[in-house]
């Protein structure tokens, strides 16, 4: 805890602003962000404003801004409630029990494993360290991916490799797939596609990497026999979307469209890493990220995403002392659409609002080595003990 006069002052410091002129946006979160101790501002921004704008914040604060653009964000003060503006919202966080290494992986779509890796030891470098130096019980890494390169899962193991013994989490940019909307991180005053960004952080405050995924297992097994990056074109060696429909009338279920409530998941040591369907394109599946042909994918149907929502994140709570200061999280566009067709949007949105959150919502999302979807992960950082 940081005092003044004997007052303590917050940790973490929020912002939001909603509005069309990006110029505007900047100055407001500059002004409720500025302070003494500012370590780092995260900002998250709507995909319809200016992200070189954004991205400038830094030259009117006194410490990095990193974000990225998205479709939806987190953190505004009315959850749950259809924005008509383009929103924006921030993340400030506040005095010397915090440093922080940045690293920025750019021309993803040449060389991601090597470059994500690059940007991991750089981070780590700027923090005065190595990447095998860092402690899992200090340090934790946060990243920001641009997610329309099919890239994003060699970003995923090659920044995780570079400190395997410490946790990864983070999120892909969000956009409209259909429509192909350039989407932008930013780090040191600029604006990047095809890129990534690392953020190290050394913290003496406890910590817990957030990941909750509510979907839950069928009996079905399949094989993906022919596939194309994002799409699918043939299970157990038949046309991919009417096997999916037969092996889910066999269960007595169907196949929801455009927008599938149906995923697949890759089981790995008996966790669940899952591929979220996007939608159907006459006998072809097209999933959120890319599956490889040879794989075996469980059918998973929704669970109980505002339990399993609430439950996780009184767990990160708990772990990282019962009071949260600050809660980043990357939560996937699925689970919002899900909730908006289930009528359960403002839940999911009260789940979060119930803790200092500020995040977006991501195309797919970081775990540790892999790339997931359907998943909210993300870091809780505890209060100080007073």
């Amino acid at each position: 805890m940081r005092y003044s006069g004997g007052v303590a002052e917050p940790i973490a410091r929020q912002a939001f602003a909603a509005g069309r002129d990006p110029g505007e946006l900047a100055r407001v979160l500059a002004d409720r962000l500025a302070g003494p101790g500012l370590q780092i501002a995260f900002v998250f921004a709507d995909r319809r404003l200016d992200p070189a704008v954004l991205a400038g914040l830094d030259r009117r604060l006194s410490a990095p801004v990193v974000g990225c653009s998205a479709c939806g964000v987190l953190g505004s003060r009315d959850p749950g409630t259809e924005l008509a503006e383009p929103a924006v919202v921030a993340l400030g966080l506040y005095g010397d029990w915090l440093r922080v290494g940045i690293g920025v992986a750019e021309s993803l779509s040449r060389e991601a494993l090597s470059h994500s890796h690059d940007a991991v030891h750089r981070a780590a470098a700027a923090l005065g360290t190595t990447a095998g130096a860092l402690d899992p019980g200090r340090h934790i890494a946060i990243t920001l991916v641009d997610g329309r390169y099919d890239h994003e899962e060699a970003f995923c193991i090659g920044s995780a490799a570079a400190a395997p013994r410490i946790r990864f989490v983070g999120g892909c940019t969000s956009t409209d797939l259909d429509q192909g909307e350039a989407t932008s991180v930013w780090a040191n005053g600029e604006a990047l596609s095809d890129a990534g960004v690392v953020i190290v952080l050394d913290s003496e405050h406890p910590f817990h990497a957030v990941g909750s995924t509510h979907l839950v297992p069928t009996e079905l097994k399949t094989v993906v026999t022919a596939s194309s990056g994002r799409v699918i074109e043939e299970l157990d060696g038949r046309p991919a979307a009417p096997r999916l429909r037969q092996l889910l009338a066999s269960i007595g279920e169907r196949l929801d469209e455009p927008r599938p409530s149906h995923a697949f998941a890759r089981y790995l040591d008996g966790v669940p890493y899952v591929r979220s369907l996007y939608g159907v394109a006459g006998d072809h599946l097209v999933l959120v990220c890319s599956v490889e042909t040879g794989q075996v994918l469980r059918v998973m149907q929704p669970g109980d995403l505002i339990g399993t929502t609430r439950r996780d994140l009184a767990t990160a709570a708990t772990r990282v002392g019962g009071t949260v200061a600050a809660l980043l999280g990357f939560s996937c566009v699925r689970r919002h659409s899900e909730a908006l067709a289930r009528g359960t949007a403002h839940e999911l949105a009260a789940a979060y609002a119930g803790y200092p959150a500020v995040g977006f919502q991501t195309l797919s999302e970081q775990s540790g080595m892999l790339l997931v979807n359907h998943t909210l992960s993300g870091l809780a950082i505890g209060a100080p003990k007073p």
